[in-house]
């Protein structure tokens, strides 16, 4: 049984077809047994599900009902309808994310015994701190389920027998997601996705189909999938778990020898539709500890360096203004988690940029990648300044100071953070929208301004003495003025 909350907050509860029901009729604003890591798997694993589902079934429309969901997702699995059961005791037959044995024989290997759904997942964390370990001991089936689909299908490798999904640049890579998002909640996200994705379906002839749901086939840990033999959206899983019912539920895992999607020369290229991949063609792209910061998703937003995926794209024929840019991805490191990073961008704006030579989230990028470039340089001006007062206000101050550059680093990162919160705001879209008007000398001239702002609190924090805090300030203050306002005049012009 799954929980949901509508659009006013009220709780509701149903079946994982009442699920997909509430999901397709608007009804599902949100799950809150969600762990914040877990929405964006839950979020691909029902649009994957439903969109393959559509396209088996030769339809367009969404069911609206539980009992039409039933149906349709049977369909995918006519000889195994328990597929869709969380736990079924043939071991023989699938369960949901649980592909089933070869032989019987093949229990023995299921030794590692997982009694919370939080020791199954996939946040890896080094020490006990900041995320408890092993803590949900009264978790109910959904926090099984949701456990297991972020495991199955976002999980990379965590040492020998523990291979991860094949949607990723090798093993210790993300899966991260990109893509736009409507007004609406999980509803209005997952009802766009579908249709977007059996839209595409539908104009492509050559789409490649294939098996649609990797945990209906019998997997003894020895032999892997090849990757052309599969639908184009599969739904994968990586581990060979089985979930049982004792005094509460708990897992079972085996290790395996091999991954279970042969894809790793793909380097990630795998057609998913939330997956951007580097536009050289060479692999798709892995975020880093980073985050999303703005240089982030000026990047994602550059088609020179990026391919966006199918559902990062706005469509004019069903989308409207009340668009979201979402990035999010649990960046994964060895044997640790770099950090759960998500980047909302408001494109409600979008339709003023219907009338320039490119499409519209292409202009956004265009502009977030000048505007980058633009806050790149006034931070190299202030580090300039900030290395000046560091080292007292030389006649000449050594930039190749190593000591000084370590000093420097926490102001620069505050100034990034301040241009971060003000990089998407009201002038970035009237430099998007309109070509008319010197937006480059405006946002210079703010740049200069939040520049000031944090070279006037890291000189009241410098650590020197009266006299040399005076000295080192009004040469340091004197350098920055002077790189800026050289900066602003060649924006005057032009240049």
């Amino acid at each position: 049984m799954i929980d949901w909350q509508d659009e006013h907050g009220a709780r509701h509860r149903g079946s994982l077809f009442a699920a997909f029901a509430a999901l397709a009729n608007g009804a599902a604003w949100s799950f809150p047994a969600l762990r914040p890591h877990q929405r964006e798997p839950w979020h691909a694993f029902t649009v994957q599900v439903a969109a393959l589902a559509l396209i088996h079934a030769d339809r367009e429309a969404l069911p609206q009902d539980q009992a039409g969901w039933r149906d349709l997702l049977t369909a995918l699995t006519p000889d195994c309808p328990e597929a869709w059961e969380l736990v079924v005791d043939d071991w023989s037959c699938p369960a949901l994310l649980q592909p089933p044995l070869v032989a019987a024989t093949d229990r023995a290997a299921y030794k590692n015994v997982l009694t919370t759904p939080d020791a199954l997942d996939m946040l890896v964390t080094a020490k006990n701190h900041d995320v408890k370990q092993a803590r949900m001991a009264d978790a109910d089936e959904q926090e099984w389920l949701f456990a297991l689909v972020t495991l199955q299908t976002f999980e990379g490798f965590l040492g020998a027998g523990n291979y991860g999904v094949s949607r990723m640049n090798g093993g210790f890579a993300t899966r991260m997601s990109l893509g736009v998002r409507p007004a609406g909640g999980a509803a209005a996200a997952f009802a766009r996705d579908v249709r977007r994705l059996v839209a595409d379906a539908r104009a492509r002839p050559t789409r490649r189909a294939g098996t649609a749901l990797v945990w209906t086939l019998p997997w003894d840990g020895m032999q892997s999938l090849d990757y052309t033999s599969l639908d184009e959206l599969y739904v994968e899983v990586c581990r060979r778990i089985r979930l049982r019912r004792g005094a509460r539920l708990e897992a079972l895992a085996a290790g395996s020898k091999v991954a279970r999607v042969a894809a790793a020369l793909l380097k990630g290229q795998t057609l998913d539709p939330w997956a951007p991949l580097k536009a050289d063609g060479s692999a798709s792209h892995t975020p880093t500890g980073a985050g999303f910061g703005y240089r982030q998703i000026a990047q994602l937003l550059d088609p020179a360096r990026i391919t966006r995926p199918l559902l990062a794209n706005e469509d004019g024929s069903d989308d409207d203004d009340a668009l979201t840019l979402v990035a999010t991805a649990l960046v994964r490191g060895q044997g640790k988690t770099e950090g759960l990073h998500r980047r909302a961008v408001r494109l409600s704006r979008l339709h003023e940029l219907e009338d320039g030579d490119l499409a519209a989230i292409d202009r956004v990028g265009a502009v977030a990648n000048k505007r980058a470039a633009e806050a790149g340089e006034a931070g190299r001006r202030l580090r300039r300044a900030l290395i000046s007062l560091v080292q007292g206000g030389p006649d000449q101050a050594r930039l190749d100071d190593e000591a000084a550059k370590k000093k420097t680093a926490p102001w620069l990162a505050r100034f990034d953070e301040r241009v971060d919160q003000e990089f998407f705001e009201e002038p970035f879209w009237a430099e998007a929208a309109y070509d008319a008007g010197n937006h480059r000398l405006a946002w210079r001239t703010r740049l200069r301004d939040l520049a000031g702002i944090v070279f006037a609190d890291a000189a009241c924090a410098a650590p020197h003495t009266q006299v040399r805090r005076i000295r080192a300030r009004a040469r340091a203050k004197s350098l920055l003025d002077a790189q800026m306002a050289k900066w602003i005049k060649d924006a005057q012009h032009g240049e």
